[in-house]
């Protein structure tokens, strides 16, 4: 067994105890959270100025989970501003929630809003069970030379023939590469290997991960598995970006899988040549995806007036 990694992704903070499955993965762990506010306190300028400060916490957190649910809880949107209207939505929902919680303490009126700045990158993905292929081809380049936010793994165990490799290369623009290598294996039941190789000059760590019914899902940016408490280093984000990732024996690999960069939506015709989700062609396809958000969050009470606004970048540190 290998030892589960320190940086946790699996918790980050939503919306009242929301559980997130996202859809288009079928993903059988969930991200679960809840509202950190407190009911504001009553009292000095310096106590309501703390609650300003935790405010613009809050909203700095929820909303980048916020973001990160809209991006993977649709198979694709279909515009850039389908997508910027959805996390508006959300954030204004949540606002409404916020506002409730500080008016019940000493009447602040807050408000939370996600702008017109969210900056827009690409989700490359794979929504129905498939084979990793690109148009048939099994070796074929998934990402060039991007940073990555979120590259997550949904295998369909049972559906892979056992002892056939799927590979999976990540490169930077330093030539650090790692290598990681999936097999369907059998023992007593249907599990996955993982075995790793780095240039990076940590020794690869691989192990047995095993699946939750069928599906087994690696978060190849963390190095972390959602269905098992297996891990692999090192990960994408052990290796400084931007990145190159390859397919290799995708027909061997059977699944889901999605891939959030920064590349804007201009880039799409070239940097993997996929077709824009729906695809007439076929899965993968591209689609849109949040990459940074500006959150404004704005606190007034009888003492003092807060407003601050900040660029959020949606995947950094979750």
């Amino acid at each position: 067994m290998v030892s589960s990694s320190s940086h946790d992704r699996g918790q980050i903070m939503l919306i009242g105890a929301v559980a997130i499955a996202f859809i288009f993965l079928g993903l059988a762990a969930v991200y679960t959270a809840q509202i950190s506010a407190r009911p504001a306190t009553t009292g000095s300028v310096g106590d309501q100025g703390a609650e300003a400060t935790e405010l613009n916490r809050e909203a700095r957190r929820n909303v980048r989970a916020i973001a990160i649910r809209v991006n993977h809880e649709r198979p694709y949107y279909t515009s850039r501003a389908a997508l910027r209207d959805r996390i508006r939505a959300e954030t204004n929902d949540y606002s409404g929630l916020m506002a409730e919680t500080y008016a019940g303490g000493q009447g602040a009126s807050v408000n939370v809003s996600a702008g017109g700045g969210t900056g827009v990158g690409t989700r490359t993905t794979l929504y129905n069970d498939s084979t990793m292929t690109d148009g048939g081809s099994a070796d074929w380049t998934v990402v060039d030379d991007s940073d990555i936010g979120w590259f997550v793994l949904n295998f369909n165990v049972t559906e892979m023939d056992n002892g056939e490799s799927f590979v999976v290369y990540v490169e930077n623009g330093t030539g650090a590469s790692a290598t990681y290598t999936f097999t369907r294996s059998s023992a007593g039941r249907s599990v996955m290997t993982v075995n790793v190789s780095a240039t990076t000059g940590a020794l690869g760590v691989g192990g047995t991960c095993n699946p939750r019914g069928n599906r087994s899902l690696i978060d190849l940016t963390s190095g972390e598995s959602f269905t098992s408490d297996c891990s692999v280093q090192p990960a994408i984000d052990d290796l400084d970006g931007p990145y190159t990732v390859e397919f290799r024996n995708g027909d061997n690999g059977v699944g889901k899988f999605s891939v959030v960069t920064d590349d804007d939506a201009s880039e799409w015709g070239t940097f993997n040549g996929l077709g824009t989700c729906p695809s007439a062609s076929a899965e993968p396809c591209t689609t849109y995806a949040a990459w940074d958000v500006a959150v404004t969050a704005r606190y007034e009470s009888g003492r003092i007036s807060y407003n601050n606004t900040q660029n959020v970048t949606v995947y950094e540190g979750v």
